[in-house]
């Protein structure tokens, strides 16, 4: 057999036939890209336009890829169905148009994304949908694949299973964060922009993916329940393994509490009626929203709030008389309405002389200046 038809027969074989094709596709495709990229992007463009036109045209030009692959593999891959490599070439066609519906997908969903969200102004219901945007299209892709993969899945039971088995050892932690991921979908513990509490990390929710919960930290080394700037990743499997207290669920309202103690000799009814009369001020400004809040929180929940007024409780301590301030306020204002009443309380104290404040003090005393009886002093003679 001379060279010649060696070589004839080589590219006469349908598989070197579509890698050669492929490859002048993906050279094809490169040149393709690097024309339209100076033509698209220019000095004048700005920057996150720039980096938008490529995405855009990196996305366009690799579905362009995926169509002419799959197009050119389909043609090869019929001419042979039942030939040794019948197997492989069906398991190469059923990827290629998985990839093909993944590009299709992407781009879909990235087009639904920002048609939707041009009208939308609020931060949290952009981002709400982008995220439903984005979960559907992902279903939408399960279900094709599905309908791809499902053809002769009988004869590859057994090895499923196995790889299955196996899988479900080594991921066992990722598998436990999709768990918890469908506990957030089908319970909703909390939702964007929500602030909540899992396994003593507080945070304000500003994503959810899949394996993952993104949060801005609150607390830590900053009092009063305010932003540490520092942004808190947690798996969802902390869903499932731990509690999720959250600040906002129906009730964006917590509890807070002040302290003041005053000396036994101070008017401390007094001072009561000072500290309530400055809290029901305030009470005032958040009446109107505390209510709407709790007609809606009892439609859904058993819950029953007897008092929401502003309440003092009254207590002996060591060094005086301690009045404790109990009043609601809102969860992101907890420090600024403290601040109000602690200001608001201690110009109102000033005004009052019988009103003192309490603390713990020392008192020295030296027994051999004080003259009592056993301390080393010469006692003094009888006349």
């Amino acid at each position: 057999m001379t060279m010649w038809q060696q070589t004839a027969d080589v590219f006469g074989n349908s598989m070197v036939r579509g890698a050669m094709l492929s490859a002048l596709a993906f050279v094809a495709t490169a040149i393709l890209y690097l024309k339209l990229r100076r033509k698209l992007i220019t000095e004048e463009t700005r920057p996150e336009d720039a980096r938008a036109n490529r995405r855009l045209l990196r996305v366009c030009l690799l579905f362009l890829l995926l169509i002419v692959l799959v197009t050119i593999w389909a043609t090869i891959l019929t001419e042979d169905p039942a030939g040794t490599v019948g197997k492989a070439r069906s398991l190469l066609h059923k990827l290629l148009w998985t990839c093909g519906i993944a590009a299709a997908a992407y781009i879909s969903v990235g087009a639904i994304q920002q048609k939707l969200s041009k009208d939308i102004t609020g931060i949290e219901a952009r981002h709400k949908v982008r995220l439903t945007a984005s979960w559907v299209g992902i279903g939408l892709f399960i279900i094709a694949t599905a309908m791809i993969w499902a053809t002769g899945i009988r004869d590859f039971g057994i090895f499923l299973g196995i790889i299955g088995a196996g899988v479900a050892l080594s991921l066992q932690e990722t598998l436990v964060c999709i768990a918890g991921w469908m506990v957030f979908i089908v319970r909703r513990p909390y939702d964007i922009g929500d602030r909540i509490e899992i396994d003593g990390r507080i945070g304000d929710v500003i994503g959810v993916s899949v394996f993952q919960t993104t949060m801005l930290e609150v607390g830590n080394w900053i009092k009063a329940d305010q932003s540490t700037g520092r942004m808190l990743i947690i798996p969802n499997s902390m869903l499932i393994r731990h509690a999720v207290l959250n600040y906002v669920k129906g009730f964006p309202f917590i509890w807070d509490e002040i302290s003041v103690v005053l000396t036994f000799e101070s008017d401390w009814e007094e001072a009561e009626k000072l500290v309530l009369e400055k809290a029901e001020v305030e009470a005032d400004k958040i009446e109107s929203q505390i209510k709407r809040q709790i007609k809606r929180m009892q439609d859904r929940y058993a819950i029953h709030y007897e008092y929401l007024t502003p309440t003092i409780y009254t207590r002996i301590a060591d060094s005086g008389v301690e009045l404790t301030l109990r009043y609601l306020c809102p969860v992101r204002e907890r420090r600024a309405m403290t601040h109000r009443l602690s200001r608001n309380i201690l110009q109102a104290f000033i005004r009052h002389p019988s009103i003192d404040f309490a603390y713990p003090t020392t008192r020295i005393f030296r027994n051999t200046e004080e003259g009592k009886h056993g301390t080393g002093r010469p006692q003094q003679e009888s006349r």
